[in-house]
């Protein structure tokens, strides 16, 4: 008998458990049909992707956006859950930044997201949800404005301030929507060719990554040196043509490297690349003429660097012939 009621206390025990569960996201106030403030009526938002994070203090969507020329856009969807399927009425869904949200995100997760600047958003005032409906989708544009910093890590944080109709979720009515924006050359690459080194000179074959700097603008490896911190970032076309404007990053800077526009300039003696040779056959300018193929995807690049004391290329005694295929 004992064992029985024991049985039937924990039945009880989880039934008012699962209800007070239902009940956490709306105040425990009568229905009011007229304008939907009730138990039976939330309004919050609806997963755009799978949330990164099931343990952080609000829903955290990240988004990774292709600048198309340099502009994108990712979604915000907002649902209807109530005492029937669809929204008995338009609802409309009024959108509020939080960046004190950001700010408590950010001391949860321990992460470093900041608000982008107002002329690289657009983010919308609200969002109707139609009657007949249970949700609705409106759109963030992003632009990558001058003063857009590829370097920082953007998120923005919405909260649901009003709702026409229905009540606001306490649990999914703020939500953090990150973001990482890529150019369109952005990616893994197929890396081949060879690095003329007097000392130490090899062949090229792995996949290495360029990434962005600007709308218009790649960050690429020196061959296999980028793990050392070697890069440097070009202008690439849009159509098929050269690179340009040549910005060394890292090491090595200022006049210590520079695209090629000869076949070992300087004349300097890679004998223990024989037989390798600057100026023979693959290894020519004609061939790594430093453009890019839109059509094929590929880099065509031919880039050179001294450790120190470079004033041009006849200086660079270390020549990277790089054929990059996008993955």
């Amino acid at each position: 008998m004992n064992r029985s009621k024991n049985i039937f206390a924990a039945l009880v025990l989880l039934a008012t458990f699962g209800i007070t569960s239902c009940l956490k996201d709306s105040p425990i106030v009568p229905s009011d049909p007229s304008n939907g403030t009730g138990t039976n009526n939330v309004v919050e938002f609806q997963n755009s992707s799978i949330p990164v994070s099931y343990t952080s203090i609000y829903p955290q969507y990240d988004n990774g956006l292709l600048l198309n020329p340099d502009t994108a856009q990712f979604n915000v969807n907002v649902n209807y859950a109530g005492a029937t399927l669809n929204a008995p009425q338009d609802i409309v869904v009024t959108l509020t930044m939080a960046p004190t949200a950001l700010t408590a995100f950010n001391a949860d997760q321990g992460t470093s997201y900041i608000v982008p600047p107002t002329d690289v958003m657009t983010v919308p005032a609200t969002i109707t949800i139609p009657k007949g409906s249970n949700g609705a989708t409106g759109k963030i544009s992003i632009k990558a404005a001058a003063d857009f910093d590829f370097t920082k890590s953007y998120a923005i944080p919405l909260t649901i301030t009003a709702a026409s109709y229905g009540v606001v979720s306490t649990n999914f009515g703020t939500a953090i929507y990150s973001f990482l924006v890529k150019n369109q050359w952005d990616g893994n690459y197929t890396s081949t060719g060879y690095l003329f080194h007097p000392s130490s000179p090899r062949a090229i074959n792995a996949t290495y990554a360029i990434t962005t700097v600007s709308p218009t603008q790649s960050k690429i490896p020196f061959g296999d040196l980028g793990p050392n911190g070697y890069y440097y970032a070009v202008t690439v076309p849009t159509t098929t043509g050269p690179v340009t404007n040549y910005i060394a990053m890292g090491a090595p800077g200022g006049t210590n490297s520079g695209l090629m526009t000869a076949d070992n300039p300087g004349a300097t003696s890679y004998a223990s690349a024989a037989p390798n040779n600057p100026g023979t056959a693959p290894w020519t300018i004609a061939t790594y003429n430093n453009t890019y193929d839109v059509t094929a995807k590929t880099f065509w690049l031919h880039a050179g660097y001294v450790a120190s004391g470079g004033t041009s290329q006849n200086s660079y005694t270390r020549q990277v012939y790089e054929k990059m295929v996008r993955q």
